[in-house]
């Protein structure tokens, strides 16, 4: 329950804080009503998207608008397996933004910021990859200590991606795109993602708090 209260209350901050630039119009309020009542995105999909990603590709140097570092760079080193965060999260989501009926749903700026934050997100992990890991046909204690610290590693890069990448100057209907994307539920059965969600909302409260000091000049 404190979990909930605390996301609800992060969340609501957030949301408040982005009408500073986006009011609610009655169009505002059609298109959020739009936005939900989208068709889900099914497996098959995904995997559409997944399958159209760019051949293998130089691992210190991830293409922009491309999912593919997640997969030949990532997990051929770690191997982590489907539910480790390479294929698990990272890959995954990156699918889901990447994907052409999402884009579509942004705009202009909320592209901008999805192609940044995909970019950083790849970026900071590059690193990663010269972390040595023992090549076993099992997965064993080893790679799993190495994959929770990957994780690790991951996720406290989200809210630095999302921040430096703009987030916090996005519309309020580009928000709720990108909530909607990622989906509440996501949030709440991950405490990493959780928190880095908490940690990008309580980045806009500052950013919005010396916007707001600023703008009366003190």
């Amino acid at each position: 329950m404190f979990i909930r209260n605390l996301w609800i209350v992060s969340f609501s901050v957030a949301l408040i804080s982005s009408s500073y630039y986006a009011w609610f119009t009655p169009s505002i309020i059609s298109r959020i009503h739009d936005i939900f009542s989208s068709p889900s995105i099914t497996k098959a999909q995904t995997s559409l998207a997944t399958s159209l990603s760019t051949p293998p590709i130089n691992c210190t140097s991830p293409p922009p608008h491309t999912c593919t570092f997640y997969s030949a760079c990532l997990e051929s080193h770690f191997h982590c397996g489907p539910e480790g965060y390479p294929l698990g999260f990272g890959e995954k989501f990156c699918t889901k933004f990447n994907m052409p009926q999402n884009v579509e749903r942004l705009s202009t700026k909320g592209k901008d910021w999805m192609w940044t934050t995909m970019g950083c997100l790849q970026r900071a992990l590059v690193s990663e990859l010269d972390v040595p890991v023992v090549s076993s046909g099992l997965q064993s204690s080893s790679t799993e200590d190495v994959c929770k610290a990957l994780e690790d590693k991951a996720f406290s890069t989200h809210a630095p991606c999302y921040l430096s990448s703009g987030l916090c100057s996005l519309s309020l209907e580009d928000w709720v795109v990108i909530v909607d994307i990622i989906d509440i539920k996501t949030l709440l059965s991950s405490w990493d993602a959780f928190e880095g969600g908490v940690d990008a909302g309580k980045g806009c409260l500052e950013f919005f708090s010396h916007k707001f000091w600023r703008t009366r000049g003190m």
